[in-house]
C-alpha cells in the first residue's frame, strides 16, 4: 500500500502539469467557450423568466444580446471620458511626484546605501513614462483591445447557442446514457445551481463594491473615480488578490493627486475600512458557503488557473474549481479527494 501511493502521487502530481500545459496551448480555443459557459450562468434566469412568460426563445436571446449591449456601451462610455481626463490629469501628476514625493523619499532614504539613492533619484517622471515605453504600451493596448473584441464575439455567439440548448441537454442525455441518466443528470444540475449561484452573487456583491469604491473617492474628490469603481467591480472577481489591485491604485493616485498627505492618509482608512466590512463580514454572510472550497485551495486554484488561462483563468478559478469538486464527488472512486476539497468537510 505504501508502495503504492508513493507511485500514485508523483503520476498525478505529473498529470496535474501535462494536464494544465495542454490546456494553456488550447486556450485560443477552450478560453472563450468556457467563458461563455459561466457567463451564460447569469443570464440564464433571464431567459428562463421571459421563456416562463411564453416569450420565443429568438426573442429572449436578443434581449441578452440587448442586456450585454448596454453594459458593454455603459463600460466603453466610461473607459473613454476616464482616458481623457487621466490624459489631461498626467501633467499635474508628474509635478506633484517630481517636486513633492520623489525628494519626499529621498529624504527618507537617505542613509541607505549609495547605489540605491542614485536608483531612485533616477526615478524621475521622464524616465518612469519615456515615450518608447508609452507608445508600446499603447500599442500593447491596442492589440490586447482588438483580441478581447475578437474573443468577444465567439464568447457571445457560443453563449447564446448554450443559451438557446438549454433544456435540451437532459432529453439527450437520457437517450444516450438510460441507466445512469438521473444520475448523470443530478451531478450537472448540481453544478449549474452552484456556479450560477456564485457568479449571480459575486457580481452583485462586486456592482456594489464598486460602487461604494466610487462614491467613497466622489466624495474625496479622487480624479476618474467611475474608473476607480469600475476596475473595483472588474479585478475583485479575482479572488484574494482583487480587493489588494482594488485598494492599491486609487489611493497611489490619490498620493499623486492632492498636495496634503491628510486627504489620501484618511482615505486610505476609509476605503481599507469599507473593503474590510463589506468583503470580510457581510460578503461571507451573503455567500454562506456557496461553494464550499477550502481556502488554501482556492489560494492554489487561483496560481494553476492563472497560470493555465491568465487574469481570465483567476476569474475562472473558484468556479473551474468548484466543478471538479462536485464531480470527484460523484464518483465512489473519487469521493474522497472531493471531500478534502470542501472546506466543511461534508459532500455536496
Amino acid at each position: 500500500m505504501t508502495a503504492s501511493r508513493s507511485v500514485t502521487f508523483p503520476l498525478i502530481a505529473i498529470a496535474l502539469v501535462a494536464v494544465g500545459a495542454a490546456l494553456h496551448l488550447m486556450q485560443p480555443v477552450l478560453l472563450p467557450f468556457v467563458v461563455a459557459l459561466f457567463l451564460s450562468n447569469i443570464f440564464r434566469p433571464v431567459v428562463a423568466w421571459l421563456r416562463a412568460r411564453h416569450i420565443p426563445m429568438a426573442a429572449a436571446l436578443i434581449v441578452v444580446l440587448i442586456l450585454v449591449g448596454a453594459l458593454l456601451s455603459g463600460i466603453t462610455m466610461v473607459a473613454i471620458s476616464s482616458v481623457q481626463s487621466l490624459i489631461a490629469a498626467l501633467p499635474r501628476y508628474a509635478l506633484r511626484w517630481n517636486n513633492s514625493i520623489l525628494p519626499a523619499l529621498e529624504n527618507l532614504f537617505s542613509n541607505t546605501p549609495a547605489a540605491f539613492q542614485d536608483q531612485l533619484r533616477s526615478l524621475q517622471w521622464a524616465n518612469l513614462v519615456q515615450t518608447s515605453t508609452v507608445f508600446s504600451f499603447l500599442y500593447a493596448g491596442a492589440g490586447g483591445f482588438l483580441s478581447v473584441l475578437s474573443d468577444l464575439g465567439l464568447i457571445l455567439l457560443f453563449m447564446l447557442f448554450i443559451l438557446g440548448g438549454q433544456g435540451l441537454f437532459d432529453r439527450k442525455v437520457r437517450v444516450a446514457y438510460p441507466n445512469s441518466a438521473d444520475e448523470l443528470i443530478g451531478v450537472i444540475k448540481r453544478i449549474d445551481a452552484k456556479t450560477e449561484r456564485y457568479f449571480i452573487t459575486v457580481t452583485g456583491i462586486n456592482i456594489v463594491s464598486g460602487a461604494l469604491s466610487a462614491m467613497v473617492l466622489m466624495a474625496f474628490g479622487v480624479d476618474l473615480a467611475l474608473l476607480w469603481g469600475l476596475l473595483t467591480f472588474l479585478v475583485t472577481f479575482i479572488p484574494t488578490i482583487g480587493s489588494i489591485i482594488a485598494l492599491v491604485l486609487p489611493i497611489g493616485a490619490a498620493f499623486l493627486q492632492f498636495d496634503q498627505l491628510s486627504t489620501p492618509i484618511f482615505l486610505t482608512f476609509v476605503l481599507v475600512l469599507v473593503q474590510f466590512l463589506w468583503g470580510s463580514v457581510l460578503t461571507p454572510r451573503i455567500m454562506g458557503s456557496s461553494l464550499d472550497l477550502s481556502p488554501l485551495l482556492v489560494l492554489i486554484s487561483l496560481i494553476f488557473w492563472g497560470w493555465v488561462w491568465g487574469p481570465w483563468g483567476m476569474v475562472l478559478s473558484v468556479p473551474m474549481t468548484s466543478m471538479i469538486k462536485i464531480a470527484l464527488e460523484s464518483v465512489p472512486y473519487t469521493r474522497p479527494i472531493g471531500i478534502l476539497m470542501s472546506a466543511t468537510g461534508k459532500p455536496s
